[in-house]
């Protein structure tokens, strides 16, 4: 249990400076330095495919150096990167840095869920996995309100410009935090996985079955997840002229929601099943996202907002487990790194998509071609996985 919660702490501190910090004020940085929405998406893709990008380089070196030490590079590329996109202003060296954050973020992103199942029992994995999810989401929770009011606070010091690049410096503190736990991490992996391995030849066995269905569901969800959400934050401050500190308690408040899901979870699940649990909530999300694209005054779009990722978001942590339920014990870390792969490639091309289509036709047309795509990827997931068998390997066997 020790390792486990060295392992929440881990995620808490990455995914706080990541998705609760650099996802929702770096839009917002990026025009206040007087570029436009197409430039945010582009540096936006970049740490998307960096993501991708640094979870494939971490599958590979992880099954040879093994997790702590590539965690480690994980989180030194994060300081780098994120100092660098808060100080500099040429937008191509922003970019350069956004991919190094990413490409850092990849690293424990896509090594949590293996050193989850490889340090717990089959029958604690379900509340291991929602918990981490709700620790999680606690994470996004604190760094956007956080992030939002100290934003207003530097910005009574200094100019609202340096708000946001101060905010990015104190998340570098943060992020060194998470070496504390990792310096005593114990792997178990390395007994089990042989290191001569092929580690290529994992490659055929993911593009194949059940795996290969679930790598299609998860591209056309993510494709759809970029085409808006990476820009809920610019759509506030700058399609509905909400100020920082309520962009970042709304976005805050959204991700509150995957707490009280992820709370959930065990519960729901154990009356509706893992599989109709998913498919249910990803279905009743649609009307809330629809909501936030006609939203009618800040209440509402509050509410909006709560629900929408409460239900899309809620199964997330049954989604994780259920991925690497599809491949054998050994490709687990190469199926997550491809997840990953999967759906930060196609955020990344959705997400330039998105920013010329609000830079030129309006910001609410690709909420339309994401609950179609929301529709197609859920009923992918119904056709797909009706059945689930029992995930092998971890701390019990």
């Amino acid at each position: 249990m020790r390792e486990i919660k060295k392992i929440f702490f881990i995620n808490f501190i990455t995914t706080s400076v990541m998705l609760g910090v650099y996802n929702v004020f770096t839009g917002i940085h990026i025009k206040n330095l007087g570029y436009g929405e197409g430039v945010v998406g582009q540096v936006l893709s970049v740490s998307s495919i960096s993501i991708a990008l640094g979870s494939m380089i971490n599958a590979y070196l992880s099954s040879k150096i093994g997790f702590k030490k590539t965690i480690g590079i994980g989180l030194g590329l994060m300081c780098i990167g994120i100092f660098g996109v808060g100080f500099l202003t040429n937008p191509f060296y922003i970019k350069i840095f956004s991919a190094l954050m990413g490409m850092g973020y990849g690293f424990p992103f896509s090594s949590v869920g293996v050193l989850l199942i490889e340090n717990s029992k089959e029958d604690e994995r379900v509340k291991a996995f929602s918990t981490n999810f709700v620790i999680q989401s606690l994470g996004m929770v604190g760094g956007s309100y956080l992030a939002g009011k100290l934003i207003k606070i530097f910005g009574n010091i200094f100019t609202i410009s340096r708000a946001i690049p101060l905010v990015y410096g104190v998340c570098v503190f943060i992020i060194l935090l998470g070496f504390l736990p990792l310096k005593n991490l114990k792997e178990i992996s390395k007994k089990k996985d042989s290191k001569n391995r092929d580690f290529f030849k994992g490659f055929k066995d993911i593009f194949s079955g059940q795996s290969l269905k679930f790598v299609i569901y998860n591209t056309v969800i993510g494709f759809g997840a970029g085409l808006v959400i990476p820009f809920f934050s610019v759509y506030l401050k700058f399609s509905l002229n909400i100020d920082n500190e309520r962009v970042g308690i709304i976005m805050g408040l959204s991700q509150l929601g995957l707490v009280i899901g992820g709370l959930s979870v065990p519960y729901i699940t154990k009356i509706l099943g893992r599989e109709n649990t998913v498919v249910i909530c990803q279905l009743l999300s649609i009307p809330f996202l629809i909501s936030i694209a006609f939203p009618q005054g800040i209440f509402v779009l509050g509410v909006s907002f709560l629900l929408r990722s409460t239900l899309m978001n809620l199964n997330q942590p049954l989604i994780q487990n259920i991925s690497l339920e599809t491949v054998e014990y050994e490709n687990r870390a190469l199926m997550s790194s491809v997840v990953s792969m999967s759906s930060n490639v196609t955020r990344a091309i959705s997400m330039i998509v998105a920013g010329y289509l609000m830079e030129n036709i309006s910001y609410n047309f690709p909420y339309y071609i994401t609950v179609v795509l929301y529709l197609i990827g859920t009923f992918i997931f119904y056709r797909s996985f009706k059945v689930a068998r029992p995930l092998e390997g971890g701390a019990n066997e």
